[in-house]
């Protein structure tokens, strides 16, 4: 466990909070002193201005308040959008599954979030309006309520507000209140 105050950050062995472990966590890598984003850099195939914006999303990607950027990365086949993607999550929330395809609901979406804290998804060539709704709520908060399993007259709310990644060839982003939201690259 890492804790980050004001003088820094330290790795601690008893964690005053208790943390749920879902199915595909991966443990975090451990922080060495004296690290940089700036050694990803040769890795990944961007402008220095792209890398900024890059290294800004990571950065947010961390914080624990307010709404979250979406990192949309397009390209040409073989640019290693895959890759940055997977650097990404991996640095911040590594899973088995470190990239998805696009959620088929809103409802898949939220429970992907509610068992793990970035979300990537991976070759998206179009998002139907209403994922795209759905995403812009992730990005901003935003709750979702469903009927309980075996019960007529009970809900289950989630409420959810992740950083995402999502990457694909073309320009699949393209309703205004998604693209308001998201830092767009290119590789």
């Amino acid at each position: 466990m890492v804790e980050v105050g004001p003088d820094g950050w330290s790795v601690i062995e008893d964690s005053p909070v208790r943390f749920i472990r879902a199915a595909g966590m991966l443990p975090l890598p451990k922080p060495e002193r004296g690290g940089s984003l700036d050694a990803l850099r040769t890795l990944i195939n961007a402008t220095d201005e792209t890398w900024i914006l890059i290294k800004a999303w990571a950065v947010g990607a961390i914080r624990t308040v307010g709404s979250f950027p979406i990192l949309l990365t397009t390209g040409e086949q073989g640019s290693a959008k895959t890759t940055l993607a997977k650097m990404l999550r991996r640095m911040i929330d590594p899973n088995k599954a470190d990239l998805r395809s696009p959620p088929r609901s809103e409802q898949d979406l939220v429970i992907g979030a509610s068992h793990g804290w970035a979300l990537a998804y991976d070759n998206i060539s179009y998002l139907p309006a209403p994922l795209s709704d759905a995403l812009c709520r992730m990005s901003t908060g935003g709750g979702f309520a469903t009927r309980k399993l075996y019960c007529d007259d009970e809900e289950v709310i989630f409420d959810a507000k992740r950083p995402l990644l999502l990457n694909g060839i073309e320009d699949f982003a393209t309703r205004p209140d998604l693209l308001d939201r998201s830092i767009i690259t290119h590789l």
